[in-house]
């Protein structure tokens, strides 16, 4: 694990806003449904998605299913664009199952805490591709007071 900086980066996506009970329901089908409309998104730099944990407020969670993009584009309906300024993350690629990348974002958490880390609630996961059948994620979290 290390402490990266990442520069300013845009993506198009979708939102997912539900209780942690509902994300479980929602984001697979959401999944689904940003894959088949991908081609859609003009001037994406990589067909790589991510998957940004935004925020959460009130058990009220905010993800963003999206892929990075690269200059001025079109945003199809039902999407939008946001962007991610430059921050500072602890920074971890993941091998290995997706069903274990809850596991390996609370080692991150577990490792910001015993090295004076003060780790934020924005999660960033990129490797995500079409196929589904990805072994490498790259996982980031916020380090906001850094």
């Amino acid at each position: 694990m290390e402490k990266i900086k990442l520069p300013e980066f845009h993506a198009i996506g979708i939102t997912v806003e539900s209780n942690w009970e509902g994300l479980h329901r929602e984001m697979p089908l959401k999944w689904e449904h940003f894959k088949k409309r991908l081609p859609e998104i003009e001037n994406r730099k990589t067909d790589v998605m991510m998957d940004i944990s935004l925020y959460e407020e009130n058990g009220v969670y905010t993800q963003f299913i999206c892929v990075e993009m690269e200059g001025e584009s079109q945003i199809p309906s039902d999407m939008k664009r946001i962007t991610i300024p430059e921050k500072n993350y602890l920074y971890h690629l993941h091998n290995g199952k997706r069903e274990n990348i809850a596991n390996t974002f609370g080692a991150m958490y577990d490792y910001a805490k015993f090295n004076g880390l003060s780790a934020g609630k924005m999660k960033i996961d990129k490797g995500y591709t079409v196929e589904g059948k990805e072994l490498e994620h790259h996982l980031y979290i916020e380090l906001p007071w850094t």
